[in-house]
């Protein structure tokens, strides 16, 4: 009876181990794997109350942590793998990046200019020639004295001269500038070195000094003026014909030819009759002018213009002789002007070559 007691026990000990080995392990929410690479079925049970999230597939080898293979899925690179090598090289080719997130690059050879590394708008040399008229001419305090004789006034001569000359300068390149009004103004500024002549013949009425009166004689003469003139403008740009104004300063050289005074009239009460002697008399004088213009390109590098100058020789003195010149008996001799400057203003036009 024992014997078989001890059969039974060893029987039911067996079954028992072999069911909880068929039986999942609940606790893990795992299906219980063995050391061994057989899969063991087991016996359907109840559902848990969730179900379990789904899992990777097991590698070949076993692993009873969980932990380990959830670490090593998210270790997964998520960035494209480097193509394969294929010609037997070092290298290997890198996945290619964004483009739409790259700088775009301008090459350092061309000009971000809206015309070129050398287009309108850059700086550039010119010369130019021109030619025109002096319409009036007139001084400010101005006197002219006969040897012995009472000073008189001069008034303004009515007189055309002819002008011309030619300049060679520099256009700077243009620039957007700011104003007080409206929006940026593109502007060119440019430097110039002008050379002039200026001649006319001048017929000057002669005035009682300080009580004006009829007209007592005139004073003539042939002018001849050269002048050196550094001048700056500025230039308003992209408009179909280009404004600019400026102004120069330089130097200038005066001769006059053939002056001579009439005098027939009453001078500070007393009638007076004389003429001087035909003398010439030379003049150096700091000139300033003022300038005011348009210009417009015609032809590739071509340009024309025209001009209106406001010119002045400051204190202009011409002496024609120390001889005293008398009524009775008339005897013609020397006399001198003065004035604190000669003002002239000139309409010209001429043609502009850049290069």
């Amino acid at each position: 009876m024992t014997a078989c007691r001890k059969t039974q026990f060893l029987f039911l000990a067996c079954l028992c181990l072999g069911t909880s080995l068929a039986l999942p392990q609940e606790s893990s929410g795992r299906l219980a794997v063995p050391t061994t690479n057989a899969v063991v079925s087991s016996a359907p049970s109840a559902a848990p109350a969730s179900p379990a999230p789904p899992t990777p597939p097991l590698p070949q080898q076993s692993t009873n942590s969980p932990a380990a293979s959830g670490s090593s899925a998210a270790s997964t690179p998520s960035t494209p793998a480097a193509a394969p090598n294929t010609d037997g090289s070092n290298l290997t080719d890198a996945p290619l990046p964004e483009i739409a997130n790259q700088p775009k690059l301008v090459p350092t050879t061309s000009s971000q200019a809206t015309d070129g590394p050398k287009g309108p708008r850059d700086g550039h040399w010119y010369v130019s020639g021109f030619g025109g008229a002096m319409v009036e001419q007139f001084q400010v305090n101005a006197t002219s004295t006969a040897v012995g004789q009472q000073p008189l006034d001069q008034g303004p001569s009515g007189q055309l001269g002819s002008y011309a000359g030619f300049k060679v300068g520099y256009d700077f390149a243009v620039r957007d500038v700011q104003l007080a009004f409206g929006g940026p103004t593109p502007i060119r500024t440019a430097m110039e070195l002008e050379g002039s002549y200026l001649g006319s013949y001048e017929k000057i009425p002669l005035y009682n000094v300080s009580s004006g009166g009829p007209t007592v004689g005139y004073e003539t003469y042939n002018l001849n003026a050269y002048s050196v003139m550094l001048n700056g403008l500025i230039k308003f740009e992209d408009l179909p014909v280009t404004p600019y104004f400026g102004g120069g300063v330089g130097v200038v050289f005066m001769t006059a030819l053939n002056h001579k005074m009439d005098v027939n009239g009453v001078v500070a009460g007393t009638p007076t009759t004389y003429t001087t002697s035909t003398g010439t008399g030379q003049n150096t004088s700091l000139a300033l002018q003022a300038i005011v213009g348009l210009e417009r390109k015609v032809y590739e590098n071509l340009t024309l213009f025209i001009e209106y100058k406001f010119l002045a020789f400051l204190d202009v003195k011409f002496a024609y002789g120390d001889e005293p010149t008398t009524s009775i008996p008339p005897v013609a001799g020397g006399s001198n002007s003065q004035n604190d400057f000669m003002a002239n203003q000139i309409l010209s036009a001429g043609v502009k070559w850049s290069f």
